[in-house]
């Protein structure tokens, strides 16, 4: 454990052009990048289904949300255990496919609230399958010395899908119109399916390939909790990226108060939806942080940039506790402009908005600093035949461990005020950042 440490990233890496080079897996990002999208404007939509059908309540828009998270938590590890027994490449087609036929059903099951619930669990369950697949598809098709700079390019366009797919949810039901908006988000699912057809992958042969009852179900279900119970440098890291996971999940949460209370303190239903702009910030903020890690710093240690970034993360959140003695009255008024048939409006950007989007930001950075080297260190310490379940495993893990944070990050946020809740959850992980950094020094000293 020691050695590891101090060890590189990667002894040698091209970067993203030996990637791009590589049509399996450009297929497989491509993929990814329509897949992602797809999930990311499904939810709006459903938000907007629901509000213009039913009503625009809060509670009804959290139901929502538990509908889309309950197979998370029940299915993912599940999955997982399939995953390893089946061809990943039609695992990942068939996904796309029945997910695109669930949303072209989305008039049908929206006529009643709990119909729309029901269809975003199916789609939700299916999903549960896409991850593992995908996730364990990245070290078959490219080679060990790859691993940092594709984890880094796919944690980038997952980024970016948080960022564009919410974005691009609004110009889409401009353009086809709340009843026809389902067909275009079906498309982008049978897009994703046509692209990840070109992938030419050869399954690896596992031995035990005959018939399983439903013992041997569960047994290879626990396998995956067992291999990572006993691989020490695996758990570890699902641990970190488990609090790294509810971070980001309650910082979602959190941005809604600092957009109502801080933001648009003279309107805060206003600042209910404007709250995405933080979260926009802090993807963007995602996106160059693993872009920086993946060309720049490939070579570094990977437990110094994980702690770094838990570092940088916790100062950050620290910064943003205090948005509040920003002055609010200077501003610059930004005109409404038009692009295409897209319409922009005119909008008052202040100092606090601008302080507190760069804030959010620089929190992102962090997230991609400690997110991209941990996700390399599973890829590169769980073997291939384990792959489905330790990824259906770690994806149930963070589903589940990230719901209790959330109710109390909400709850807190309403008791005690949004700014403390922001420096309680900053001290540990600042704490957390600052043992780490030590020890990486001190590691590198006996060296």
């Amino acid at each position: 454990m020691q050695e590891d440490i101090v060890t590189p990233l990667t002894q040698k890496a091209d970067g993203y052009r030996s990637l791009f080079k590589n049509k399996n897996f450009l297929s497989l990002w491509l993929g990814q990048v329509f897949s992602q999208l797809g999930d990311r404007v499904t939810f709006v939509i459903f938000v907007a289904v629901i509000a213009s059908i039913f009503s625009t309540s809060t509670s009804l828009q959290s139901w929502l949300y538990v509908a889309f998270t309950i197979p998370a938590i029940l299915l993912t590890a599940v999955a997982g255990v399939f995953i390893d027994r089946w061809n990943k490449k039609y695992t990942l087609i068939t996904t796309n496919i029945l997910r695109a036929v669930l949303i072209i059903f989305l008039p049908l099951f929206s006529k009643t609230l709990f119909g729309i619930y029901i269809l975003a669990f199916l789609v939700s369950a299916v999903t549960q399958f896409f991850v593992p697949a995908e996730a364990s598809s990245i070290p078959a098709l490219v080679n060990k010395n790859q691993l940092l700079s594709a984890n880094s390019l796919f944690t980038t366009t997952m980024m970016g899908s948080v960022i564009f797919g919410f974005v691009l949810g609004d110009p889409l039901i401009n353009i086809f119109g709340l009843k026809a908006v389902h067909l275009a988000v079906a498309g982008l699912f049978f897009i994703s399916a046509l692209f990840l057809s070109f992938i030419k992958y050869k399954p690896v042969e596992i031995a035990s390939s005959e018939k399983k009852t439903v013992f041997d179900f569960f047994s290879e279900l626990k396998q995956g909790f067992i291999y990572i119970k006993e691989n020490p440098k695996v758990l570890q890291a699902i641990l970190k990226l488990a609090l790294l996971f509810s971070i980001i999940v309650m910082l979602s949460i959190l941005s809604i108060g600092i957009s109502q209370q801080k933001l648009y303190p003279s309107n805060p239903a206003l600042g209910a939806q404007k709250f995405a702009y933080i979260i926009a910030f802090s993807g963007i903020g995602m996106v160059i942080g693993a872009l920086i890690v993946g060309k720049l710093w490939r070579n570094a240690s990977k437990y110094l940039l994980i702690y770094s970034g838990f570092f940088v993360i916790a100062i950050s959140l620290i910064l943003l506790a205090v948005v509040g003695f920003i002055s609010n009255n200077l501003y610059i008024n930004i005109s409404g402009w038009d692009l295409w048939i897209i319409h922009f409006e005119a909008f008052k950007l202040t100092l606090r908005m601008i302080y507190s989007y760069i804030i959010a930001g620089i929190i992102g950075f962090g997230c991609a600093l400690t997110a991209v080297p941990i996700q390399t260190i599973i890829h590169s310490s769980v073997a291939e035949d384990m792959r489905g379940k330790v990824f259906g495993v770690q994806y149930t893990l963070l589903s589940t461990s990230s719901t209790l944070p959330v109710l109390v990050a909400a709850l807190g946020a309403d008791i005690i005020g949004v700014t403390k809740i922001l420096i309680l959850i900053a001290l540990p992980v600042l704490g957390l950042g600052i043992y780490g950094l030590l020890k990486v020094r001190s590691k590198i000293k006996m060296l």
